[in-house]
């Protein structure tokens, strides 16, 4: 999984032709933190299909707010550097995955 930040937010979305997948979240969010080794592992598992990266909503306020993110862990899935779904809180790996496959 990788980390972006404000700075590497639109190259991570613009580089490439894979669906992106952000999860936003903070340090201080338990079922971020949760969630933290599933999608490091769904990252090396879907790695031909989709990047996953990971934003600090506390390190990065501009890009949260930019997204309006408003409760966290809040995942978005962007296509052609436009969000095409969203889903708020964490539901489990198996969940995410079917998400992230889902067209």
């Amino acid at each position: 999984m990788i980390k972006i930040n404000d700075d590497t937010y639109q190259k991570f979305i613009s580089d490439g032709n894979k669906i992106k997948i952000i999860k936003l979240g903070a340090k201080w969010c338990q079922p971020c933190m949760n969630s933290v080794q599933p999608c490091t592992e769904l990252s090396e598992e879907l790695k031909d299909k989709v990047e996953i990266a990971e934003l600090d909503i506390e390190e990065s306020p501009s890009t949260a707010t930019m997204l309006n993110c408003r409760s966290v862990p809040y995942f978005l899935k962007i296509s052609n550097k436009q969000v095409v779904s969203e889903q708020v809180g964490w539901g489990g790996k198996e969940k995410l995955k079917d998400w992230i496959l889902s067209n």
